[in-house]
């Protein structure tokens, strides 16, 4: 199995030693002297929707299990989705955006074999994959954002 951690953010932005936009409630506010702005933030959020079906098309994944699902009535899957549900990935990755947003929804994500999405806070995102991921690895670091071996923090 192989395991990444999957972040937006630069060595320095991770150390503190830079600003950094951590949600979707940052929008408006300056960061480093740039405003985050609604098309810049749902471009970040489109790159990590983009890795997560890079990754699991290394493992021909086409469905996500729900497990570990906290979810609010004020959430629009509140009445949607059940722990254990198994999503197709299209509707699992509207999920991830969700829990990206902090949008009153927190789960994990399982798909078959060792494929798995985690979502910290933060925007710290962590992918288990089985095959053979170099070219996930690659276009997902093509795309702007950091991949890194490391293992996940929710993984037992």
């Amino acid at each position: 199995m192989h395991q990444y951690r999957v972040v937006k953010y630069t060595e320095d932005e991770r150390t503190g030693a830079a600003p950094a936009w951590t949600a979707i409630s940052d929008i408006g506010r300056s960061f480093g002297g740039e405003v985050l702005t609604e098309p810049v933030y749902r471009a970040m959020e489109e790159s990590y929707l983009a890795a997560v079906r890079r990754f699991a098309a290394v493992d021909r994944v086409t469905a996500l299990r729900v497990e570990g699902l906290e979810i609010y009535p004020e959430s629009p899957w509140w009445q949607r989705v059940a722990d254990g549900d198994r999503l197709p990935l299209d509707e699992a990755l509207e999920l991830v955006r969700s829990v990206l947003r902090e949008d009153y929804v927190w789960c994990q994500f399982y798909g078959d074999g060792d494929f798995f999405v985690h979502i910290s806070y933060d925007y710290y995102m962590y992918l288990g994959v089985s095959g053979p991921p170099e070219q996930a690895v690659l276009e997902t670091r093509a795309s702007g954002l950091y991949v890194d071996d490391f293992a996940s923090p929710f993984w037992d």
